[in-house]
């Protein structure tokens, strides 16, 4: 018998007969799970077994490869604290999805997992809208690197300069200068400078979409072709609700 409890992010649920669910979780030491929890879509229950809900889960399973059964007790919901705001609960909802779509079952991702949670925590917080916007783009950036399809922004794919780094080739998710990509403007994806540099905050939410831009055309060409999976529909939500109030 294989067993394990851990600190999770609940990412996705699935009806699995009338009452029961296969819940998917996020854990810093087991990465991501699944299980059957029994009687989890009851009027009980169903409250606490949402996405974004930090639990405690309990896990076993007969064998390594079966998928196994779980329990939980839930801690906190960030969902629930965004419910007011269309563009934080789509925000929420896209990363829960991004992350279940995009990593491999059962790594451990320490660094992501805290990542995530501090995002979470920063968007039920109230903190600055542009804080947490620019911490989404970085989650996309740090699934990519996970995946191993990382942009390389260290230098100038044309001329190996390091300023002026405007520019990101589609192709290669190399950096290009201002002057080398400008001849190819209408082709490049833009590099906005809170990427370049953690310690910027976007100026705007037209450059927190040129952001989601970026690391969209990656997720969608690259990491989630070669998984043979499509981006989650609240991703495209979130984007749609970004252009719309950045407009």
């Amino acid at each position: 018998m294989l067993h394990f409890t851990d600190e999770a992010l609940i990412l996705a649920i699935d009806k699995f007969g009338d009452h029961d669910a296969i819940v998917q979780v996020f854990t810093p030491e087991h990465g991501l799970v699944r299980g059957v929890m029994k009687r989890a879509l009851t009027s009980k229950n169903r409250a606490d077994v949402q996405p974004a809900t930090l639990v405690e889960v309990n896990w076993k399973a007969r064998m390594p490869e079966h998928m196994g059964t779980i329990t939980l007790e839930a801690k906190h919901s960030f969902a629930a604290r965004v419910m007011h705001d269309p563009l934080k609960l789509s925000a929420v909802g896209s990363v829960m999805g991004m992350v279940a779509t995009s990593l491999a079952e059962r790594d451990a991702h320490p660094e992501l997992y805290a990542q995530l949670v501090n995002f979470l925590q920063h968007v039920a917080a109230d903190v600055e809208q542009l804080v947490w916007l620019a911490e989404y783009v970085r989650l996309e950036l740090a699934l990519l690197e996970l995946a191993g399809f990382g942009l390389d922004l260290t230098s100038c794919a044309a001329t190996g300069t390091t300023d002026a780094l405007n520019y990101v080739s589609p192709k290669s998710g190399r950096a290009v200068t201002q002057a080398a990509g400008e001849p190819y403007h209408d082709r490049m994806l833009v590099l906005p400078e809170f990427i370049k540099d953690n310690s910027h905050l976007p100026d705007s939410l037209a450059e927190v979409g040129q952001g989601v831009a970026l690391t969209g055309h990656f997720l969608e060409s690259r990491l989630l072709p070669a998984l043979h999976r499509k981006p989650p529909a609240l991703r495209a939500h979130f984007i749609g609700l970004l252009a719309r109030k950045s407009a």
